[in-house]
Order: structure tokens, then sequence, then C-alpha cells
């Protein structure tokens, strides 16, 4: 655990908001590879991308701090800060995937190619996300007692390092839409096979996960399970 990799004079550098643009730059790599792997102009991803960021990241703050708002009774400021912890990818997802498709058709650009190239690069981006949540100690699990069990500093008891979990999950996620890319002949199928990915993960991962609210964990099961049931069929 290292919530803060190092300081600049007396401005710490979180690892949190590291991790967090290392993913968007390993995201957009991996979108424009596709883009141009497909014929079409890589840089445009430049745009979308960075619409993504920031309506993906005020999204998963949202959909956070509605669901924490004990925890920002009477500091509120604290709403705003995403340094630390508190980002929610199905509320990001939820205020990015529509404005990503808006701003597409604002384009020109083929909606199902471009959607395609923004699912390949989910997986990596989340994998990459994750190491974020391990060094900053959020997002872990449950108490364990098995021989990789971590103890953050603070803590009086292992728990399942869920964000490790998470991350190789992620990494074999991207790997399988890498192989089979080129096997899907229709448009879109790619970015829903990436959303069903991510909703089995999820599923499988909240099994593990330590909530304040234990009605959370079934909260994710239900939406991870009808995220991959609308995204598989």
């Amino acid at each position: 655990m290292r919530p803060v990799l190092f300081h600049i004079g007396s401005f710490p550098v979180y690892s949190y908001g590291v991790m967090l643009f290392l993913a968007f730059m390993a995201a957009v790599f991996v979108a424009r590879s596709e883009l141009n792997r497909r014929g079409l102009d890589g840089s445009s991803i430049y745009l979308i991308a960075a619409v993504a960021a920031i309506t993906g990241v005020i999204g998963a703050r949202i959909f956070y701090v509605l669901g924490n708002l004990d925890t920002f009774s009477g500091n509120w400021g604290q709403m705003f800060d995403i340094n630390m912890r508190g980002l929610v990818f199905y509320g990001g997802l939820a205020l990015a995937v529509p404005s990503c498709l808006l701003l597409i058709r604002y384009l020109k650009l083929p909606l199902g190619a471009v959607s395609d190239a923004i699912g390949l690069a989910i997986p990596l981006s989340l994998a990459i996300a994750r190491v974020g949540c391990f060094l900053n100690g959020c997002c872990g699990g449950k108490t364990s007692g098995l021989p990789w069990a971590v103890t953050f500093p603070g803590s009086p008891v292992a728990v399942h390092p869920t964000q490790i979990y998470e991350m190789i999950l992620d990494l074999l996620a991207f790997l399988f839409l890498l192989w089979v890319r080129k096997r899907l002949r229709r448009d879109w199928d790619l970015f829903l096979l990436s959303i069903a990915s991510y909703g089995l993960i999820r599923f499988v991962v909240e099994f593990f996960r330590y909530h304040v609210n234990p009605n959370a964990t079934i909260f994710f099961q239900v939406v991870s399970a009808v995220l991959f049931l609308a995204c598989s069929t």
C-alpha cells in the first residue's frame, strides 16, 4: 500500500491518480491501434477518449457519492476529491457511453467500429486502474486466511486482495478479446463481449470483496448479472 508515490516539492502525487492516467493512456493506444487496423483514422480517438475520461470520472464519482452519502455528511468538499478513492465503474459507464455515442455520431464515424475499439481497450485500462486501487488500499476484500491474503497498514486482519483478483481477470479478458476480435464478423460484438466480460468478472469478484453496506454486494452482483445477460444474448 502506497497512496502517495512521491512528492514534487510539497505537492503529493497520488498512486491512484497516476494509475488512472496510465489506464487512460493505455486505452487510447489500444483503441487507436484497433481503429487503424480497421482502416479508420485512429487519431479520432483522442477527442472521444477525452470525453470518455471526463464523463466517466464524473459518472463514477456521482455513483459513489450517492451510495455513500453518510460518508460526506458535514464534509461535502470531499465529494470532489478523487485522488484517494471513490470511483464506481458502473456509474462511469452509465454516463460515458451515451456521451461518447453522441460525440461519435456528431463526428460522423461508424458507431459500431469505434465502440468495438473502445471495448477492446476497456479491460486493459481497468486492470491498470486496479493497481491504483491496490496501492491506495481501497476496494479491498473480506477477511481471509489464504497464503496470499494481504494485511494493509492500519488493518488488524488479512484480507482478499480483490484488486489483484480483478486485475488478473481483466488482463485475461483483454487477451481473450485480442484473440477473438478477428473472428467476430459484426460491429458491436467486440464491445458487447467486453462489457459482458466485465459483468462476469465483477459478479465473481463481489463474492470476495468487502463493503461497509452488506447490501452493496447483492446490488453489484445483480447489476453485473443483468449486464452480462443483456450483452451476451
